[in-house]
């Protein structure tokens, strides 16, 4: 037998080897993460249905998109989504200082002011009323 051919089969079967053995640890790893993300899909789950973030309706839906990597990030990006939202409405109504609700949102918006139907002749008002706009329209030519 050829002692270089000998040589060439032995170092061809130690590179293999190498390869066989780090693509068998880099499987042990992958199927070690999606061991433990299974571990957490039960748990994760129903605590998303509990404080609302998946209705009831959509948790199948929700409990498949949570056995892939990019269905689980798209899920991640859409709670981000809706805190980030949350956080801006509550923003928002924090700034109103002496506003505690949105008048809108709970019925109780003043209506505009109109002097011609006010019960009270002769109010002392900042608001414009129909005599102002009188004034105002002969001023304007």
């Amino acid at each position: 037998m050829n002692r270089n051919f000998a040589s060439k089969v032995l170092q061809y079967v130690e590179v293999n080897s190498a390869l066989l053995k780090r693509a068998l640890d880099e499987l042990g790893v992958h199927r070690q993460a999606q061991k433990r993300a299974a571990d957490q899909r039960a748990d994760l789950l129903k605590r998303m249905v509990e404080v609302g973030c998946v209705q009831e309706s959509q948790k199948t839906a929700a409990d498949a998109m949570l056995g892939g990597h990019a269905e689980t990030m798209g899920l991640l990006k859409a709670a981000v989504d809706k805190i980030a939202g949350l956080r801006e409405e509550l923003s928002k109504r924090a700034g109103d200082l002496g506003q505690g609700a949105d008048p809108k949102e709970f019925g109780s918006e003043k209506a505009a002011f109109d002097s011609l139907s006010d019960g009270y002749v002769g109010r002392k008002t900042s608001q414009r009323k129909a005599s102002d706009e009188a004034i105002l329209k002969v001023l304007h030519q």
